[in-house]
């Protein structure tokens, strides 16, 4: 009832009152004015409050009503209470910091080694600045993991919370709704130490048939449609030729002439595609102008093609950028092994549609188990294969910045997998010195300390400076279209010997058999004859 969302005017003698009132936990987020009457009409107005439960009493002028001016206030009443009060006299705040290596324990202050324990290192030296701020003691407990509701009760810095072990959190922490129950959200720090997946836009062919792409729709119907007429005019001006013959009385006929018939034009028109040539050919002169063009125009398009094959082997695809993208894609994951991903990268924080189907089909596939490797190891696969990496970005960039080459740090995307992925400071619910912590975190970050300090731990994504790079070798994945499409013809080409095979033998029984009611049939009648 003594918190801020309530204001208390009490009149009387302001030592009897506090006298009489000295057990209530009138704190520092209170407003609770004495109104003491010095003579008739006019009031002398006092705020008091403690700043906590069992010390004295602090008193401020807050002003004066009179019957002739009314209300004057004070011109320390200009400042908040956060502001004004904020000399907590050496009162003990207790804060609990999440570690994950005992070394930190006693080292929270050294920057020498900052890939331990990155976050809470950041944290602690904003917490430290806001001890000074107050004038406040530290006091320091440690807690291996954020912690989450487990029966009731809260496991780690939260639990330190919810049990009043500690007022403050030491380490920052994510938003989440359970969360709020016991925490109080104070401010977002001002440094890049988020998680996110960091990945290198994949070639091309990891998204796309390459052989395919040379062209557009309207270009390859437009390529199919010259081929149909080529082949009709081909047939047509075939057809002209051995009608010449014909009309010349020519009975032997060029064995390397074109027949008209559309197999073989249509194995031409596909020789002059490939560019290998044909042994037939038209005879004529309209026939081999048909011709010339026909290979020019395939000559234009073969080059075409096959250059645009090699600037799309080198090409690197930008179509990841969601988690969907990511999912439907051929692109490894693996996932820092840190303590607040082995919670956000579990099956039960994929709760929703799009990141339970993502760690069904990445993170934790049917007979696998999640990949959590150590942020060394992520980043070096990040380099060399085709691998999704979910990191803390602020320390993971600087081993980046030391592995990478400078035309490798330009293909380097994210995406963010956490929701509310920026990180806050936070306190114990209706904490009174909660406005407190507020404004002293804001100051300390308006004056440049946590940056200066962040700067020394976390580093910026690695800027683009050279966009070419490199010559890659080409990989299975760039052609195996092509390997497949060789296959196939070689299974056709099979199957169609096959066919041959067995309608040829089919022929050969038919005739013979034929052949033998033919030879009967004679037998028969000659023996009739006879």
């Amino acid at each position: 009832m003594f918190s801020k969302t309530y204001r208390w005017l009490l009149l009387g003698k302001a030592d009897t009152v506090l006298n009489e009132l000295a057990e209530l936990n009138v704190l520092v987020d209170s407003e609770f004015i004495v109104a003491e009457e010095l003579d008739i009409g006019d009031f002398l107005l006092q705020a008091v409050y403690k700043i906590k439960p069992d010390a004295e009493w602090i008193v401020e002028c807050y002003g004066s009503w009179t019957n002739k001016s009314g209300l004057n206030k004070s011109q320390e009443r200009i400042m908040s209470n956060a502001v004004r009060r904020k000399d907590l006299k050496g009162k003990t705040i207790v804060t609990s910091l999440v570690i994950t290596d005992n070394r930190t324990r006693y080292n929270l202050a050294d920057l020498t080694n900052t890939f331990i324990d990155p976050v809470t290192k950041s944290t602690f030296h904003a917490i430290n600045n806001l001890y000074e701020f107050l004038n406040a003691t530290r006091l320091f407990i440690f807690s291996d993991s954020w912690g989450h509701p487990v029966n009731g009760s809260w496991t780690g810095m939260n639990g330190d919370i919810y049990t009043g072990k500690a007022d403050l959190c030491g380490t920052i922490s994510f938003m989440n709704k359970d969360r709020m129950e016991i925490l109080e959200y104070i401010t977002i720090p001002g440094f890049t130490s988020m998680s996110k997946i960091v990945f290198r836009q994949p070639p091309l062919s990891y998204q796309y048939n390459l052989f395919t792409l040379p062209f557009t729709t309207a270009v390859w119907y437009c390529l199919g449609g010259f081929i149909l007429i080529l082949v009709i005019i081909l047939y047509v001006n075939a057809k002209w030729d051995i009608k010449k013959c014909e009309d010349y009385e020519e009975k032997n006929i060029d064995e390397t002439c074109l027949a008209a018939t559309w197999s073989d034009i249509i194995i031409f028109v596909v020789s002059a595609v490939s560019q290998q040539g044909s042994s037939n050919e038209l005879k004529g002169t309209l026939g081999r102008l048909v011709m010339f063009i026909v290979f020019l125009a395939f000559l234009f398009f073969y080059t075409s093609y096959s250059a645009s094959i090699v600037v799309l082997l080198q090409s690197t695809s930008n179509q990841i950028r969601t988690v969907t993208d990511l999912m439907n894609s051929k692109l490894e994951f693996g996932i820092e092994d840190v303590v607040f991903h082995r919670y956000y990268f579990s099956a039960d924080y994929a709760r929703d549609p799009i990141r339970k189907a993502f760690y069904e089909t990445k993170i934790s596939p049917k007979g696998y188990k999640p990949i959590f490797i150590s942020l060394e190891e992520g980043v070096k696969r990040l380099q060399t294969k085709p691998f999704a990496f979910n990191m803390n970005i602020g320390t993971g960039y600087r081993i980046v910045s030391q592995y990478f080459r400078e035309h490798e740090k330009c293909g380097l995307r994210e995406i963010d997998y956490i929701q509310g992925r920026k990180p806050w400071f936070c306190c114990k619910k209706e904490s009174p010195y909660t406005e407190m912590y507020r404004v002293g975190l804001l100051r300390i970050e308006e004056h440049g300390l946590n940056t200066r300090n962040n700067r020394m731990i976390f580093v910026k994504k690695p800027l683009c400076t050279v966009t070419s790079g490199n010559f890659e070798s080409v990989k299975m994945v760039d052609f195996y279209p092509a390997l497949l499409m060789l296959l196939y013809g070689v299974l056709l080409a099979f199957a169609l010997l096959l066919a041959e095979i067995l309608l040829h033998r089919s022929l050969e029984m038919k005739e013979n058999f034929q052949r033998n009611i033919k030879s009967r049939s004679n037998q028969f009648r000659r023996a009739q004859f006879n």
